[in-house]
């Protein structure tokens, strides 16, 4: 079926249904395109499942639908250029029905593989007809009937009405005869002006009748062949005589072919085609050296031009009691007769037979030129549709981010902003945040901020498609929610509770990578009046405005850990039996009175049992570690409280003044001494360390401090100095604080563990897909040449897969591009070998610049791939294990920012370091990913020239080692050597200036 019928049906669905049962009945029957291109073939059923989908959607009948489609369609074809044809089909009703079949034939060329209907029209009367609808396809009947009373309502102002008559199966053919009753004026006055016909005393014999009729056949009652025009004759000596079915298979009408359907049907155009092929021929061809004979085979195009097709009118005469068939042959171009055996001699003159095949022939290179063009841009248009699709419902999408549907739909209708804005007397709104977020932060790059927030926050929209909530906003860890707006709801409050539930069972699956431990969220809930509308123009947001907003914020800045917390407002609107409740203690919000807040702890079902909740069980572990660490704290305490020593010693130092020594003044949680330093610049700070200050030889002897670990009074060092030791100290607290926790979570760290693995796994299968899907897309290969088709392991599998690239390069230029692309990337990605190979091969199927380029875009995004997985899924694994050193070389790496693009450069050409250990080594040390892609750019450059250059001679080559020379070593090693100049002058003029200043 082609889409011309199909986009009829949308267009009338989206006028006088909407838009929005467009949408559903495309996402019901999984429709990925917003319209049908006409000239393209769709489903035979897709047009009824449709319809059918319709009905069930609007609960009318299907045979209505049907025929709002049909009469629907009149209008669609007249308006896209078919008005004129239509308009000429007849002058009457009773005209245009006879010619239905000559309204397909013409159609058939601009669709020529379309299955039309058959139409033919007998008992004719002065009140209608009866018309005969034979069809392959089921279920159109209806839309039959929509077209024709449409088209005698606008073309010939008649008022048709039909009803079925019968309806049977004939094989894979539908029947139905169909009775027309309308005013047929035509027919009566045929009746009329028949009684007035004078006949003409003319003498015409049938030998001077049938000769202007070169391809006529006279057929008798029992379809034997009577007598067959001088060219028909020609092509088959012995046609006199024979059976018509014996030789011509009936094309049209889709009719039985015996003697009274033809004359039923008289006034449709029969077309035959012979059963047999007139010319079987095998074209050979011979090699010069008459060594072998080569057969060539006649294509499928010319096996179709050896068949004879003959399209005309079958004429009953009374006074023969025979039917002449009065046929042209239907010749395409000059192949056709030259297969077929005609020539144009064997063309009648009277017609314009001759004209049109020797016209033809002119034009059909420049017709079939214009075909493919136009099929080229029809193809281009229909990618373009589907690519505006696509971004219509991106474009959709984004924007129910932020705005809900029903307020954008009416925005989209052009209602001005300031209607939109709406007071709802009664919504929940919820607020969420990271508990220790800020800290968390501290400890992480901004990517991996950015992931865990991505990561928590996809979780809570999959959980929002399960409650009529809607996503106000989300400000950094913040996530704010509303329910009972913009549609309202009565049992918004139980909304929102539940979506809390499954919210902190959400969040309990993401972890904090430093530590492995699960993050949690503290909720709070309030319900009250708001305003909410349209806010911005360029970036315009569903906003709400009211106190009851900052009411929710409040009471969510008061909650706990993995705890909902809702106001009083909130829970006067839930049901007691189904939640249970923890009152809290008055709390006053918003400066207004205080009132009663309460902890949302369980949910029960309808038995009035209570459901323990994924979450539940992390609160249960958290409150442990929280018991165990106060008991370890107290331990600590103790301990320090033993070590005390409560005299007190004023220190004095030249304008520093070391005061609160005493340890018995100190905060009983800590058990460590606070320095406070006061001098006349700066205000007071303190410095927590684990030391006591004592002066052990008085004011006149110098400053000395008693480490209570060495057990020794070491000399007082300058604030500087000790800050620098305090903070050494505290970072090796830190790295131990760390280790100690991470080995505490042993299961969780397999859990993430084994989810990287996963999702490094899906990552590889979906580059492996990649790549067969461009094998899929590669042109026809040859079956010998299939083992070609491989990651070239030695110089010898290269040399095969270069010889069949190049064959193909010539005509598939950027599908072996693209191959190569991929290939180069997913090589380097995942660190795979072969990468050289394809660098040479790059040598020897492009001009060395595009080969270069190639080679050194392909390397740097490999890389730079490489580089993102690396800190995704392998930077937690190594800092497990190898966190100090890690730490030391990040600091090392630190210290030479502004000189790593040259240390990329130099380990690129050297061969020190394999390219694989760069490029899973450089995220974990910190090294940024502008200075590693344009590093590797630059560095892969230098060597690469090499394997171009030796793939300009392939063949030659019998290793990989063949590539290298003494000399180009030494020139790598030169150019190695240059790389590094940039830092030593660096280094040397920023000595210079210092000595300078």
């Amino acid at each position: 079926m082609y889409g011309l019928l199909l986009q009829s049906a949308v267009e009338i669905i989206q006028a006088k249904y909407g838009q929005e049962t467009w949408d559903e009945i495309k996402t019901i029957l999984r429709i990925d395109t917003n319209s049908f291109s006409a000239f393209h073939q769709y489903g035979e059923t897709l047009f009824t499942r449709i319809a059918n989908l319709l009905s069930e959607l609007k609960h009318e009948p299907i045979s209505d639908i049907m025929d709002i489609f049909g009469f629907e369609f009149v209008s669609y074809v007249s308006n896209n250029g078919y008005d004129q044809i239509l308009r000429i089909l007849g002058h009457n009703m009773r005209d245009f029905l006879n010619g239905l079949d000559n309204l397909h034939e013409y159609m058939r060329y601009s669709y020529p593989r379309m299955r039309p209907p058959s139409f033919y029209v007998e008992k004719e009367s002065a009140e209608g007809l009866t018309l005969h609808y034979r069809s392959r396809r089921r279920g159109f009947v209806h839309y039959v009937i929509g077209q024709i009373t449409e088209i005698g309502r606008r073309y010939y102002d008649s008022h048709v009405e039909i009803e079925i008559i019968s309806e049977r199966e004939e094989l894979d053919v539908t029947h139905i005869v169909l009775e027309l009753r309308f005013e047929n004026i035509a027919y009566i006055k045929q009746a009329i002006d028949n009684k007035d016909i004078q006949e003409l005393a003319l003498a015409l014999d049938s030998e001077t009748f049938l000769e202007l009729f070169p391809f006529h056949m006279v057929i008798s009652e029992s379809l034997k062949i009577i007598s067959a025009g001088s060219s028909l004759s020609h092509l088959f000596p012995n046609i006199t005589g024979e059976l018509l079915r014996d030789i011509f298979h009936l094309v049209r009408p889709i009719i039985t072919l015996n003697w009274s359907q033809i004359i039923l049907h008289s006034n449709n155009v029969f077309e035959f085609t012979t059963i047999e092929p007139l010319h079987k021929q095998i074209l050979t061809q011979i090699k010069d050296d008459d060594s072998d004979i080569l057969l060539k085979m006649p294509s499928h195009q010319d096996i179709n031009d050896t068949y004879l097709k003959m399209r005309g009118q079958m004429l009953y005469l009374h006074e023969w009691k025979a039917i002449v068939y009065l046929a042209t042959p239907i010749l395409e171009n000059l192949d056709v007769m030259i297969n077929t055996g005609l020539f144009i001699n064997d063309l009648s003159m009277h017609d314009s037979s001759r004209d049109l095949v020797l016209a033809g022939t002119q034009q059909s290179a420049e017709l079939k030129l214009a075909l493919d063009q136009e099929k080229q841009k029809s193809k281009a248009l229909e990618e373009s549709m589907k690519k505006l699709d696509s971004e219509m419902r991106r474009t959709d999408l984004l924007l129910y981010q932020m705005i809900p549907k029903k307020i954008a739909d009416r925005l989209r209708n052009g209602e001005k902003t300031a209607n939109l804005c709406e007071t709802f007397e009664s919504c929940t709104i919820l607020f969420s945040d990271v508990v220790g977020f800020t800290s968390i932060c501290a400890l992480l790059t901004p990517m991996e901020v950015v992931s865990i927030l991505n990561e928590m926050y996809t979780k809570f929209d999959k959980c929002l498609e399960n409650h009529n909530c809607y996503k106000v906003e989300t400000i950094g860890d913040a996530y704010m929610l509303v329910s009972g707006l913009p549609e309202r709801a009565r049992n918004h409050a139980a909304e929102i509770i539940d979506m809390a539930f499954d919210m902190l069972d959400a969040i309990i699956t993401v972890s904090n990578p430093t530590s492995n431990e699960r993050l949690k969220i503290r909720i709070g809930c309030h319900s009250g009046p708001v305003v909410a509308g349209i806010a911005g123009i360029k970036m315009p947001r569903y906003c709400l405005f009211g106190d009851t907003v900052t009411q929710a914020n409040i009471i969510e800045q008061t909650s706990k850990a993995l705890h909902i917390h809702i106001s009083d407002s909130t829970y006067k609107l839930l049901d007691r039996k189904s939640y249970e409740f923890e009152e809290r203690a008055r709390a006053t919000i918003n400066g207004s009175l205080p009132s009663n807040t309460f902890f949302v702890l369980k949910k029960k079902d309808r038995s009035g049992n209570i459901q323990i909740r994924p979450f539940h069980q992390a609160y249960e572990q958290m409150k442990r570690q929280e018991i165990e660490e106060a008991k370890r704290a107290q331990a600590m305490m103790i301990k320090n409280i033993n070590k005390r020593d409560p005299t007190p010693y004023p220190l004095k130092s030249n304008g520093v003044t070391l005061s609160s020594v005493s340890t018995n003044a100190l905060p009983r949680s800590t058990g460590s001494a606070e320095l406070i330093i006061s001098t006349k610049a700066n205000s007071d700070s303190s410095i927590n360390e684990n030391r006591r200050f004592t002066n052990v030889s008085g004011d006149s002897q110098p400053l000395k401090i008693f480490d209570p670990v060495t057990g020794k009074h070491e000399p007082k060092l300058p604030i500087q100095g000790r800050l620098r030791k305090a903070i050494k100290k505290k970072r090796h607290t830190d790295f131990k604080s760390t280790t100690m926790t991470n080995n505490s979570h042993p299961v969780q760290n397999e859990r993430i563990k084994r989810r990287h693995f996963v999702v490094l796994g899906l990552l590889f299968l979906i580059s492996i897909a990649s790549l067969l899907m461009v094998y899929i897309l590669f042109p026809n290969i040859d079956p010998e040449e299939k083992h070609a088709f491989k990651i070239p392991k030695t110089i010898d599998d290269a040399k095969i897969l270069g010889n069949v690239l190049y064959k193909y390069s010539k005509h598939h230029r950027y599908i072996i591009m693209t191959a190569f692309f991929m290939s180069y990337i997913f090589l380097q990605t995942f660190a795979i070998p072969g990468s050289i190979f394809l660098s040479i091969l790059a040598g020897f199927l492009y001009p060395f610049p595009l080969a270069l380029f190639l080679v050194c875009l392909c390397s740097s995004l490999g890389a730079t791939f490489c580089y993102l997985l690396s800190k995704l899924f392998g930077r937690h694994i190594l800092l497990k294990y190898f966190r100090k050193k890690i730490v030391d070389w990040q600091l090392k790496v630190q210290k030479r920012a502004d000189s790593l693009l040259w240390f990329i450069i130099f380990l690129r050409i050297t061969p020190i370091l394999p390219n694989w250990f760069i490029n899973v080594c450089s995220p974990i040390l910190d090294v940024p990913l502008k200075p590693f892609f344009f590093g590797t750019f630059g560095g892969v450059a230098l060597p690469s020239i090499l394997f171009i250059q030796a793939g300009k001679t392939l063949h030659q080559l019998s290793s990989p080692s063949d590539v290298f020379s003494w000399g180009s070593i030494l020139m790598l090693a030169l150019c190695a050597s240059l790389s590094l100049l940039p830092i030593y002058f660096k280094n040397n003029i920023e000595k210079f200036f210092k000595k300078q200043s």
